[in-house]
């Protein structure tokens, strides 16, 4: 099957202009939350690789303050199965003692893979710590302040998103019929 034969099998949920805006959004208001927040030091932008690089990319790009960056990554899914657990197969490298860090995943769905993030992250004495996320689920009880969008429970790929490490390239996120 080619890219445009499985694109036409799936509906869009999320278009590629609505990412946009809503990504240009979100990095000026965590630039300015930082601005605003007296810490001197820049902020530690985290990825969780492998499905929030696309958001991460465009985020940091568009926020108007010097950054750090570094990489996580976790593991919880085998295809569209998350009952193996939570592994950290990547961990962060920079010091994030004293210095407000961001994390930024592509979807939140349990919270469970983010609950063994956030155990990495602090016991590295950060002053604090905040999930930014593409994508949560309706049902995550997980409080998330900073996210760009809320779906229920489809599946979705594109955008960083993927099913069996595949669509993740795609420009919109769709729903898998």
């Amino acid at each position: 099957m080619n890219i445009m034969n499985s694109l036409e099998a799936m509906e869009i949920v999320i278009p590629e202009y609505k990412i946009e805006r809503r990504v240009r959004a979100m990095a000026h208001r965590i630039s300015e939350e930082h601005k605003a927040s007296g810490n001197s030091l820049p902020p530690v932008m985290i990825c969780v690789l492998n499905g929030a690089f696309m958001f991460f990319t465009d985020l940091v790009k568009d926020m108007g303050i010097d950054v750090q960056i570094d990489f996580i990554r976790a593991k919880s899914y085998e295809g569209q199965d998350n009952s193996g657990g939570v592994k950290i197969l990547k961990d962060i490298e920079l010091d994030l003692k004293g210095k407000r860090v961001y994390i930024v995943e592509d979807i939140i769905d349990t919270g469970a893979t983010m609950l063994e993030i956030l155990q990495s992250v602090n016991d590295k004495m950060p002053e604090e710590v905040t999930i930014v996320t593409l994508v949560q689920r309706k049902e995550c009880f997980m409080p998330i302040e900073h996210y760009c969008f809320e779906i229920g429970d489809e599946w979705i790929v594109g955008y960083g998103l993927d099913d069996y490490s595949l669509k993740r390239n795609y420009r919109n996120v769709y729903k898998i019929n």
